[in-house]
């Protein structure tokens, strides 16, 4: 029987757990456009910022107490007219990928959104990662387009392709 994933809030107990994760991102080139890697003390800010801000949560999963993979979920834009499309980020340590946990916590970055009151998710892949895509596609998202060299990364310009989800209202999924 495999063990049971858990997807919960952020504690700050978790802020090492989480750096580790976000760094392997960094090194990896492939999801993230930052090129600095994360200190705790940063990270402890991050999770800080989601608690003391309800409507942007940085939920965890773990299996068996170990954090394998968080997802946050942020405004997209200050301005009113926008305030209900949200931004997904997902990173999944590497032990874990290729396991499901990243289709687990769109999916229940998904339905956090919908309990929020967002109207839309949208999300920005680097273009060549081709993993992040095919989750993208896997759990409902659509390919918006791609803005050539966009990102400027530690190699150069980078593509990025824009995805986007619409969110169902949290009344209509029940």
């Amino acid at each position: 029987m495999r063990p049971q994933l858990t997807v919960r809030p952020a504690r700050d107990g978790d802020a090492q757990a989480l750096r580790e994760i976000f760094n392997e991102a960094i090194e990896d080139g492939l999801a993230t456009f930052e090129t600095s890697p994360r200190t705790v003390e940063q990270q402890k800010l991050l999770i800080l910022g989601a608690q003391l801000k309800p409507r942007n949560p940085v939920l965890v999963a773990e299996v068996r107490n170990w954090v394998c993979g968080y997802v946050s979920l942020e405004r997209r834009d200050e301005h009113r007219s926008l305030d209900d499309i949200g931004e997904v980020a997902v990173f999944v340590r590497r032990s874990f990928r290729s396991y499901g946990v990243g289709r687990q916590l769109m999916r229940v970055s998904q339905a956090e959104a919908a309990r929020l009151g967002y109207r839309k998710l949208i999300g920005r892949v680097l273009a060549d990662n081709n993993d992040s895509l095919r989750l993208c596609q896997a759990t409902g998202w659509r390919v918006v387009g791609t803005l050539e060299r966009h990102a400027q990364h530690s190699d150069g310009f980078r593509d990025v392709t824009l995805v986007e989800y619409h969110v169902v209202p949290a009344t209509q999924a029940e």
